[in-house]
Parts: C-alpha cells; sequence; structure tokens
C-alpha cells in the first residue's frame, strides 16, 4: 500500500510511520522539514505546508491507496477532503477522546455526549473535524475515519505531568525528590496510550472495509488514579519526593499551572476501546508502567530531567 502521512516526522506520525515500513508499506510524509524524527530511512519526503493548498495540491494529485492525518483542522478538511476524493483510497484522520469530557459515564464510549466546553480545553475544534469528515462521508460516501486517541505517551515527547500539562520540570522536581502536589485527592482517573499501539491501529484500520465513516476510541487497557500514575513515575525515578495532597483551586491560584489542562486533568477519563478491539483487532499491548517508562528513557537521553 502507498500511504501518504500528513504531519509524519514528530511523535505520533513518526511512530505509523516506523510501523507502516515494518508492514512493508510505501511511506511518503508531508511535511514542512522543521522537525527531524525518528521517521524511517526509505520513507519519502514532500516539503511543503500542510496547509498551503498552492502547495499541496499538486502533491495530493499525485494518487495514494491511503493517507493518514496527524495535524489537520476542521477548516483544512474542508479542502483536503474533496481533493482526497479524487485521487485517494480513503483517509485516517487522528481525533481526541478529550471531546467526552466531563463523562457523564465511565467509561466513555463512541456513542455518548461531546459537551467540549471551553473550560476543559476547548476540545470543540477536534468535535469539529470529526463532525467534518462524517458529513463528507454521508455526502459522498468517501471512506474516511477518525480514531479518536486518548493522552498519548512514549519515546518522543514529555508525558503527562501530574498537573495536566507536558512540563519537564515536574518531572524534574521529582527525579530531585522535591515536594510535589498532587490536585485534590489524586483519585480522577486517566488513561494514556502508547505511542507504538496507536501506530498499530492506525495500520490495523487501513485493512477494515467497515471502517468506513466510523470513529474509534484507541487507548491502553486500563485507567489509574492520578495518583497511582504519580507514584508510578515516582519508583521508576526512584524519588523519595513527598506528596501534597492541594484543591486545584488553590494549585491554580498559584499562576504556576495551566487552568484548562489541571480541569482536564481533575476530570475522570476513562476510554473504552471494545469498538476497535471487535471491527479490526485493536488491542493495546503497553500498560502505564512500561510506557512512563520509555517516555523517561527518552526524557533522560534528552537532558530533560535536570
Amino acid at each position: 500500500m502507498n500511504v501518504l502521512i500528513i504531519g509524519g516526522t514528530r511523535f505520533l506520525g513518526a511512530a505509523i510511520a516506523r510501523e507502516l515500513r515494518a508492514r512493508n508499506h510505501r511511506v511518503t510524509l508531508l511535511h514542512r522539514g522543521r522537525t527531524e524524527g525518528d521517521t524511517p530511512m526509505d520513507a519519502e519526503h514532500i516539503l511543503c505546508d500542510a496547509r498551503d493548498r498552492a502547495q499541496v495540491e499538486p502533491q495530493l494529485r499525485k494518487g495514494w491507496d491511503a493517507a493518514i492525518d496527524t495535524i489537520l483542522q476542521a477548516r483544512d478538511l474542508d479542502w483536503y477532503l474533496p481533493l482526497l476524493r479524487e485521487s485517494t483510497g480513503q483517509l485516517v484522520h487522528c481525533g481526541s477522546t478529550g471531546v467526552y469530557a466531563p463523562m457523564r459515564a465511565l467509561p466513555a464510549r463512541e456513542e455518548d455526549p461531546t459537551p467540549c466546553p471551553e473550560a476543559l480545553g476547548g476540545f470543540g475544534e477536534k468535535l469539529a473535524q470529526d463532525e467534518a469528515l462524517l458529513a463528507f462521508h454521508r455526502d459522498t460516501g468517501f471512506r474516511v475515519c477518525s480514531l479518536r486517541a486518548s493522552n498519548i505517551f512514549g519515546a518522543g515527547d514529555v508525558p503527562l505531568d501530574g498537573w495536566g500539562a507536558r512540563n519537564p520540570a515536574w518531572f524534574g522536581r521529582v527525579a530531585r525528590h522535591e515536594e510535589i502536589w498532587i490536585p485534590n485527592d489524586g483519585r480522577a482517573l486517566l488513561q494514556p496510550v502508547h505511542t507504538s499501539d496507536l501506530a498499530r491501529g492506525f495500520c490495523d484500520v487501513l485493512e477494515c472495509e467497515r471502517a468506513a465513516g466510523q470513529i474509534y476510541n484507541l487507548s491502553s487497557d486500563r485507567a489509574v488514579t492520578i495518583n497511582e500514575y504519580v507514584e508510578t513515575v515516582k519508583d521508576l525515578l526512584k524519588s523519595t519526593s513527598p506528596v501534597r495532597y492541594v484543591p486545584m483551586e488553590a494549585i491554580l491560584s498559584t499562576g504556576k499551572a495551566n487552568d484548562a489542562g489541571i480541569r482536564f486533568l481533575c476530570e475522570h477519563m476513562s476510554i473504552d476501546s471494545g469498538k476497535a478491539r471487535r471491527d479490526f483487532g485493536y488491542g493495546p499491548r503497553i500498560g502505564v508502567r512500561e510506557g512512563l517508562q520509555d517516555s523517561l528513557a527518552w526524557m533522560r537521553s534528552r537532558e530533560l530531567l535536570e
């Protein structure tokens, strides 16, 4: 299969590219050339701005068996989709399980409400992307699907920290055995997913005919509490950091936390990936401990744990 990845040089896009090549698919990466990711040596590269129609249109018209998108917004999809329909077999898009927050029931399923309040990070844009995809599929029959990922970790980026951001300084505090604050009682749930599990899901769904016009959740097998997540980080870093439980609003009053990030963290995030398991055999292999170990090893290699 000849696959175009739109935004494929860092983190998730690079992981998908590696998985595609491991399956002997041909991979082309469309990007601006500003990031040197861990991409396959024999991948082809198209250097252009993915949001510049004049640059992108002739590239899309070359024809592809499939395209995978990790970066496009709803306004981009408005003109991408008609072009892809003319020259490409299908489009797989990266969505977000953030659209379910605040959840009314656990675990979240694809048919659940998607409130997207601005106070929890403004996932309305991600929802608009999904809506644009499904509307185009209904109108034209073009094969599209959206894979809603929970928060992603693994080598290639800083994992979620204990305040709902991706701040290396938080992990540095743990590594230095300094006191860390956990919001509220630390019992809110989170369910990160490893990049390699996501990459397998993106590749598997390309072979699934019934995925056309569908949305799928992709996450790890089980959720953990913030407490368990933090204790795992401490254990992996051999840290003796004392923990203090502090009301979320008190943490926000320090001016050191991102408002939407910590509010989102304090909502329960528990995701059901059963639909993906039934339709195309999705089966995450990497749990929280192994995923954090991978993330922290990457941070050490980049000297981000100072």
